[in-house]
């Protein structure tokens, strides 16, 4: 057949005229146009790049062409890893130069059959990102650095840097929290030139690569990454010579006696800043304190230098003799410390300070009226309280409550003299309760100093109110409650008590039931109960009042009906009524004055016997009256009569008086 292609195209070169090779040969053999990515193929010559003769088009052709494609299938890698047998499958031709041989949605493709899911950023991504050549999808490298440039200065790297990214990095999370020191070690020579010891093991690896330069980094010199504090003081002199140990950047140990100020007391443990402020080695005066402490004194132990009271072991001055002054310290005075007298930082006095007398340090309380003014007459040094005073010798004696009372309570303001003292009102107006009921003069009448609370009142003497049985041990304030007014009081329980009363409650008098101490329960006599319209006759008299007063409701909410209480024993639910008494009556509950002829149908014979359920069994109401409705399965079926129609007019042969005898009427 190969050899017979040749020959057929001359036969038809032959055969076919001008005008039609004109018009191309090719139309009559090709099924179609070809897309535009193969239209230089498309003529009578070009079509064995893609069909084979005898076969039609095959991969191996294609492949021929798409060397990328023919990789993947190689090497089973990418999208075609799979795909190497049909092209034509996915790919069609001869639909015309507008048709797209590639043809992919975005929103629909699945990446991961490329053998590279997209994940992380990636994910975000759109396919022009990666695949800047328009229509074409294959041939990309999945390394990093092929698409993302390397910011890290492997190209100044004399070591090689770490083969893969992903070593480090992840698509979900680029961010590297820190590196296994399997991928790199700093601590290795073999991964770096400088290794880290001492502090440098916990700083972040963006502090010293900035910008995620990782080469070259300079290390030779500390102030290649570090300010140098101390600028020229040291010149050319090595960090190391005084910062030896990369454990930690202090100075292990400065020997300040090489100097000419020998650290001491107190100076001893201050750090080398305190004092070498900005520039830590530039020489500061010593001579005197000034230069670093601030004077307190404002200068007035001027031209006295500070050692001569203080010393470098302990500045402050616990141990000075105040007897050598003009003011010796005495009883209280020995315990306050010197700011409460002399003041504390600029504002203390040390010199000149008045002590000639007590109020030249402390306030007077009694606002002169004590005068001269002579603390000691009443206050010593020991203690300025007053602790003992003999108030017999006034005008007023303590007596009961009185005695030991903190003086304070009465003498408001350290007002001694002029209190008035004639009544008790004069000191306990504002604690009155009585006013203006009770006059002050009559305090005495009920209350003594020795107890207060104590009140001695014969309340049935004086109020014609005997206080028993339920009001004994009722305190004064819960009746008296206005004012505590004890005139005009309502001696009827509802005076106190209306809103105790429940709701539904009985509304007679409250002493007719509740007459005990303890008030509760309360009790209406048998007899009495007839006030509330339901006398007690029969079982009723037997029954304790919480048969029908449960004590969750008020009593005053019973009813005097039947169904009240007795709904659930209701025989005949309640298709008879509520007038229960119509037939009913509470001396013989079952024997009832209930007529059956009232209801139009007469009971005779033996319906006399019957129970009123033998026939009312579901209801008392629409109860047929043909016998057969009761009666049919009765009706003997060996009789003749009782299978015709005259089966359901029983009462045409049978009487209620006599039933067994049968008349049948021929």
């Amino acid at each position: 057949m190969a050899r017979l292609f040749p020959l057929l195209l001359l036969v038809l070169a032959w055969w076919v005229p001008a005008t039609a090779w004109a018009q191309g040969v090719g139309s009559f053999l090709s099924p179609g146009p070809l897309s535009q990515d193969h239209a230089e193929l498309d003529s009578l010559t070009g079509c064995t790049n893609c069909h084979a003769p005898g076969q039609g088009p095959t991969a191996s052709r294609c492949m021929a062409c798409h060397d990328t494609v023919k990789a993947q299938v190689a090497s089973k890698t990418g999208f075609h890893a799979d795909k190497g047998a049909s092209c034509e499958g996915c790919h069609p031709e001869h639909r015309g130069r507008a048709f797209e041989l590639v043809r992919m949605e975005e929103s629909d493709f699945d990446h991961s059959v490329t053998g590279f899911a997209l994940e992380g950023a990636h994910a975000e991504t759109r396919c022009i990102g990666c695949h800047t050549t328009p229509n074409v999808y294959t041939g990309l490298s999945q390394v990093c650095n092929t698409c993302h440039k390397e910011p890290h200065g492997g190209k100044n790297s004399t070591r090689d840097l770490i083969p893969k990214c992903e070593e480090c990095h992840g698509v979900k999370n680029w961010q590297v929290a820190n590196i296994a020191k399997a991928v790199f070690d700093h601590e290795s020579k073999a991964d770096a030139d400088y290794l880290l010891e001492g502090q440098h093991r916990e700083v972040d690896c963006a502090a010293c690569h900035i910008q995620l330069k990782f080469v070259p980094i300079g290390y030779e010199n500390c102030t290649e990454c570090h300010v140098n504090p101390h600028r020229a003081s040291f010149k050319d002199q090595a960090c190391e010579d005084c910062h030896p140990n990369s454990q930690q950047w202090e100075v292990p140990k400065f020997d300040h006696d090489s100097t000419r100020y020998r650290l001491e007391g107190l100076h001893v443990p201050v750090t080398c800043d305190e004092c070498h402020k900005d520039d830590k080695t530039e020489p500061i005066p010593f001579a005197d304190c000034t230069p670093c402490h601030v004077d307190v004194h404002r200068g007035q132990f001027s031209p006295e230098p500070c050692r001569e009271c203080h010393t470098v072991n302990g500045f402050s001055m616990r141990d000075f003799d105040h007897d050598q002054t003009e003011f010796p310290l005495k009883g209280k005075h020995r315990e306050n410390q010197c700011e409460q007298c002399h003041g504390e930082g600029n504002l203390a006095r040390y010199v000149g300070m008045k002590f000639g007398d007590c109020d030249d340090c402390h306030e007077d309380k009694h606002e002169g009226r004590f005068q001269p003014t002579d603390c000691s007459a009443c206050h010593v040094e020991e203690g300025f309280e007053i602790q003992a005073f003999n108030h017999d010798q006034t005008d007023f004696p303590h007596t009961g409550k009185h005695v030991g009372l903190d003086c304070n309570k009465c003498h408001r303001d350290f007002q001694w003299n002029g209190i008035p003292h004639s009544s008790c009102l004069d000191c306990h107006y504002t604690k009155n309760p009585h006013r203006p009921v009770i006059t002050p003069e009559t305090c005495g009448e009920c209350h003594s100093t020795e107890s207060f609370q104590a009140i001695t009142f014969d309340h049935a003497a004086e109020t014609e109110f005997a206080l028993e049985p339920q009001h004994v041990e009722t305190k004064c304030t819960e009746c008296h409650t206005r004012i505590y007014q004890f005139d005009g009081l309502g001696t009827l329980c509802t005076d106190c008590h209306e809103d105790e009363r429940p709701f539904g409650h009985f509304e007679g008098p409250c002493g007719d039931c509740h007459q005990a101490k303890d008030w509760f329960p309360g009790e209406l006599g048998r007899e009495d109960h007839a006030v509330t319209g339901f006398p007690l006759v029969a079982s009723h008299s037997l029954l304790p009042c919480e048969s029908c007063h449960p004590p969750e409701r008020p009593r005053g909410l019973a009813q005097p009906s039947c169904t009240s209480c007795h709904w659930e024993d209701d025989a005949h639910n309640n298709m008879l009524g509520l007038n229960c008494q119509d037939c009913h009556n509470e001396m013989d509950w079952l024997r009832t004055s209930f007529r059956h002829v009232t209801t139009g149908w007469a009971l005779r014979g033996v319906h006399k016997l019957a129970a009123c359920v033998d026939c009312h069994a579901q209801s008392y109401i629409g109860t047929p009256t043909e016998c057969y409705r009761c009666h049919l399965q009765e009706a003997d079926p060996a009789i003749p009569a009782h299978l015709t129609a005259s089966l359901q007019s029983c009462d045409y042969c049978h009487r209620p008086y006599s039933w067994d005898v049968a008349r049948f009427p021929h």
